[in-house]
């Protein structure tokens, strides 16, 4: 996708994806042969308390989101629980939801297949992906501000799900699965199911 090309998000998606909304818990149930998790700092610490912790947790982020992003136009898409006024009262006043277009975005409501009584209000807007950039939004994510994240790359069909304490990612097979496995063995949880 370039600058002036027009993809629709929902397409794509479900070219990648099929019917799965594009919340990171809900995609990992379903797709573990795709997923892999790895931890925003060592020791699977959750939440960064100085500018060192900060700055270790900036770097693995940029470098996993840069390995499933690659460099370019991406969609980013958020979730709140609730109803689309929910949805805007959570992204009005944040700087970058406002700079994807995520604040303006056509919204959408799903019920919440776990617990059908509950909805899902979903919103996607572009941003343009470089290391470094979007350090906002990663440490609005990382410090809870907002809840998680998923960043598509629609070209590959892959996704960078961050949240508080690390980041799922969703990529095209298994193999990828194991070859970023052993690039990023460090950054991941000893715990046999891998959170």
């Amino acid at each position: 996708m370039t600058k002036g090309q027009t993809v629709n998000f929902y397409d794509t998606w479900q070219l990648h994806f099929g019917d799965l909304p594009a919340v990171g818990h809900l995609m990992r149930s379903r797709l573990t042969s795709r997923w892999l998790r790895v931890h925003s700092l060592p020791n699977a610490k959750r939440y960064a308390e100085d500018q060192n912790e900060y700055a270790e947790l900036l770097h693995r982020h940029n470098q996993v989101a840069t390995e499933i992003l690659g460099s370019g136009h991406v969609f980013v898409v958020a979730h709140a629980w609730g109803d689309v006024e929910d949805f805007r009262s959570v992204f009005r006043d944040i700087g970058w939801a406002c700079r994807t277009g995520l604040v303006d975005a056509t919204l959408t409501v799903l019920s919440n297949g776990e617990h059908p009584d509950e909805r899902i209000v979903l919103g996607n807007g572009l941003l343009d992906w470089a290391p470094g950039s979007w350090d906002d939004l990663i440490r609005d994510v990382a410090d809870d501000r907002v809840g998680s994240l998923v960043v598509y790359n629609p070209r590959t069909g892959e996704a960078y799900a961050p949240y508080d304490g690390g980041a799922d990612v969703f990529v095209r097979t298994s193999e990828r699965v194991a070859e970023l496995r052993d690039r990023w063995r460090d950054w991941q949880s000893a715990h046999p199911d891998g959170l």
